[in-house]
């Protein structure tokens, strides 16, 4: 749902429902992969996760580019997240994005959750809001129009450890809003604390 400026003010509804609902399947999945981890211990698996995470804390800086379908327009994207590691197969995290291309800039706001299935792959979904400038032509005049749209990401990520504490991740998105997909994909650097 897009919501132009001069429409009046965006919605805040949608994003709060957004959150409300991915903090709800946050405290819905902590106690599922604390269950795991202590089921594993109990069963006498040890591998280098069975401890449980090393850090609980993790920022993750991303440099990459950003293609909006709809325009076939690429520029470049950069963004930091924080998160919060529930156990070594799940975390919790919000990410702050900027991407700029010739027709478009956006800024994105997502809270997220991020599963590892297998030891070095990622998946994540967060559900967030995206800020979006666009330069439209309409009898011959240029003007900027501003959009909110509630946006879903999708993410998949492959990580490389250097260290105990760092990785360095290869990471695709496709964000998805009522009126468009666009594809982040880049590189995300990220340091446990």
């Amino acid at each position: 749902m897009s919501m132009k400026k001069a429409g009046g003010g965006p919605s805040h509804r949608c994003p709060v429902a957004f959150l409300v609902l991915l903090v709800g399947a946050a405290l819905l999945a902590a106690p599922v992969a604390l269950a795991q981890d202590a089921e594993h211990a109990a069963e006498g698996e040890h591998t280098e996760h069975s401890e449980g995470p090393r850090y609980r804390h993790a920022v993750t800086l991303f440099a990459g580019a950003a293609t909006h379908t709809e325009q076939n327009d690429t520029g470049g994207a950069i963004g930091l997240s924080y998160a919060y590691v529930l156990s070594h197969k799940w975390a919790v995290g919000v990410k702050f994005e900027y991407a700029s291309s010739q027709l478009e800039r956006d800024f994105v706001i997502l809270p997220g959750v991020a599963f590892e299935p297998v030891e070095r792959v990622e998946l994540a979904v967060g559900f967030g809001v995206e800020r979006a400038r666009k330069e439209e032509s309409e009898h011959g005049e240029t003007h900027t129009v501003e959009e909110n749209e509630a946006l879903l990401r999708l993410t998949f990520a492959y990580g490389f450890h250097i260290g105990s504490r760092m990785a360095l991740s290869p990471e695709f998105n496709a964000d998805i809003t009522s009126s468009n997909v666009t594809y982040v994909y880049g590189l995300a650097l990220s340091v446990g604390l």
